[in-house]
């Protein structure tokens, strides 16, 4: 088994009356299953490409650490789980990292589109955790 360290740190002075400071750190097992997907989405409003699905899984509990980005120059892409429901907006060049869980029964594959007809292009790392 696999081991990712994740480190976040986040500070700023002059957002609130205090700085903010904020470091976590964590260190995740992984089931040794590590994908990197890269697709040109040139699904319309409406019409999504699906991201991760039940298939893409090899463990049976379903988890993940997902990191996506848009890497596409100009368009936003918008992430999309369940029953089609929007759930982030990435602007160019933006990213963002959560957990993930997959119930097959709920149908909850994650999806994203590009904000006009002519796509973008996305990454997608899912990590596999126990």
């Amino acid at each position: 088994m696999a081991s990712v360290k994740v480190k976040l740190d986040v500070s700023s002075s002059g957002l609130l009356s205090s700085p903010i400071k904020l470091f976590e750190s964590d260190s995740i097992v992984t089931t040794g299953a590590v994908q990197r997907i890269a697709k040109t989405i040139t699904a319309t409003n409406g019409s999504s490409v699906v991201l991760l699905a039940k298939a893409d899984f090899s463990d049976s509990d379903d988890q993940a650490l997902v990191i996506v980005k848009n890497t596409g120059p100009t368009r936003d892409l918008i992430l999309e789980a369940g029953a089609d429901k929007e759930i982030i907006k990435l602007k160019p060049g933006q990213f963002a990292m959560f957990p993930y869980y997959h119930d097959d029964s709920d149908g909850n594959d994650l999806k994203a589109y590009a904000s006009t007809s002519d796509g973008t292009t996305v990454e997608v790392t899912a990590i596999e955790i126990t």
